[in-house]
């Protein structure tokens, strides 16, 4: 069993109530579980790929057996400092739309816990998730990608160098 508690305390921090009885509130739960636990917010719980993504049984499990927890956010544990950010940025970058968090968390666990390559990947979402139009799925990967993968000073330095020039010739074709 995973840490149904810290689960909730993480839901709470979203202003987010699972509705076990509602396929949408079971989606986003699905998913936001799954691409915290890849960084690092811990809640114990496997994930493997079904139809709509990432889903874990065991957090099935866990909030059937305590709906009422779950939908009134009921729970004694907090999360640490670094966790509650996490969550907030999570919170923040997808506001809890269900066709991102369900691209994004497919994407992601493709590349992240399978192996896939991001090109592999993206070629599997849009092959599995043909029912979102290309835009969402973009949106989707960018915004997972946003979340997860951080860029190094590497390529940081390296975006500059690329933007750098559009940049400048942007700000002087508003001069003109």
């Amino acid at each position: 069993m995973g840490d149904w508690k810290k689960t909730i305390a993480a839901f709470r921090e979203m202003n987010f109530s699972l509705d076990r009885d509602d396929f949408e509130s079971k989606l986003i739960a699905q998913k936001t579980v799954c691409l915290l636990q890849m960084k690092n917010v811990d809640f114990q719980y496997p994930f493997n790929l079904y139809i709509r993504g990432p889903y874990s049984p065991n957090f099935t499990r866990d909030y059937y057996s305590h709906p009422q927890e779950f939908k009134k956010g009921d729970s004694d544990v907090s999360l640490s400092p670094e966790e509650t950010e996490v969550v907030r940025s999570l919170n923040t970058i997808f506001q809890k739309t269900p066709s991102l968090l369900e691209i994004g968390a497919t994407y992601a666990l493709l590349v992240k816990n399978m192996g896939r390559s991001p090109v592999e990947a993206l070629r599997i979402v849009k092959h599995e998730k043909g029912f979102y139009r290309d835009t969402q799925i973009a949106k989707g990967v960018s915004k997972v990608k946003e979340f997860l993968f951080e860029p190094t000073a590497e390529d940081l330095e390296w975006l500059r160098g690329e933007v750098g020039p559009m940049q400048k010739a942007s700000v002087r074709s508003l001069r003109y």
